[in-house]
């Protein structure tokens, strides 16, 4: 007579033959479980937010630094002799267009973009070529030995004209950053920081009502048009908080959008 197959009891192993109950089951279970773990290992990757990536100076680019020549009296010889000049500037920006947006060539967007050229910076521009052509002679302007050390003297000189400190995401020098509200101040003109606008920002504290310049400490935030904030090197930026957004807490970039690496001679007539 043939043997019978015998049902094992529960906790035992199976008679021989006997596929376990459960396989399939746990199989289900298991297969399941992974495709849990895989939409919400996908689900966290999605809500995770992709880091800031901050804007870097793009160049270098070449573009004139006004429309029009500029004539600026030389020293000596009873102010009778005078240069004519026109000239280029090799610079780094955020924005290739920032230069001849501030000529008025209505760059879009960015920092100075506008449709007409910005008179205040044209005026400072002359004032800063006259103030410096005032201190030097014929022989220091025309002598191939001494040019380039003037032409590096207009650089300086055109540098914080060309690239004033700007706040946030003004799109021009002295407009409030839409965010904070916060601006430069009367005397900004005067400041010695002059980092790059991305590299350097001021952080403001509602609750403490403090402000600090990087790295600077923190200064008593009073409502001021012309409040000097200091970094810790000494270096300070004079802002405009009269119209700081009430309770804005954050940072907010503070400096320069460009700089000007060379100034070249486009014309050059000295009478």
């Amino acid at each position: 007579m043939a043997e019978e197959k015998k049902t094992a009891p529960d906790g035992q192993k199976p008679a021989e033959g006997e596929a376990p109950k459960k396989s399939k089951k746990m199989l289900f279970v298991g297969g399941g479980a992974a495709a849990v773990l895989a939409l919400a290992f996908i689900a966290s990757l999605m809500a995770v937010p992709k880091p800031h990536e901050e804007p870097e100076l793009e160049g270098p680019f070449v573009a004139k630094l006004s429309k029009e020549q500029i004539q600026a009296n030389l020293a000596g010889a009873d102010g009778k002799r005078y240069l004519v000049l026109s000239l280029q500037a090799e610079y780094f920006a955020y924005e290739e267009h920032y230069v001849t947006g501030r000529l008025g060539g209505g760059a879009a967007g960015g920092h100075g973009g506008a449709p007409t050229e910005d008179p205040l910076y044209l005026a400072m521009l002359k004032d800063a070529l006259l103030t410096l052509a005032a201190t030097k002679t014929i022989n220091q302007v025309t002598d191939p030995v001494l040019i380039d050390s003037f032409l590096e003297e207009v650089r300086e000189a055109v540098d914080p004209v060309l690239f004033p400190v700007y706040v946030g995401d003004s799109l021009a020098p002295g407009t409030a950053d839409k965010v904070s509200g916060l601006r430069v101040g009367e005397s900004v003109a005067k400041s010695t920081m002059r980092g790059l606008l991305h590299e350097h920002a001021v952080e403001i504290d509602a609750a403490r009502k403090t402000i600090a310049l990087d790295d600077g400490p923190p200064m008593a935030l009073e409502k001021s048009r012309d409040l000097q904030v200091v970094d810790r090197r000494g270096e300070f930026v004079y802002l405009d908080t009269t119209k700081l957004v009430e309770g804005f807490s954050g940072e907010v970039p503070v400096g320069a959008p460009g700089r000007v690496k060379r100034i070249f001679k486009d014309s050059f007539l000295v009478q």
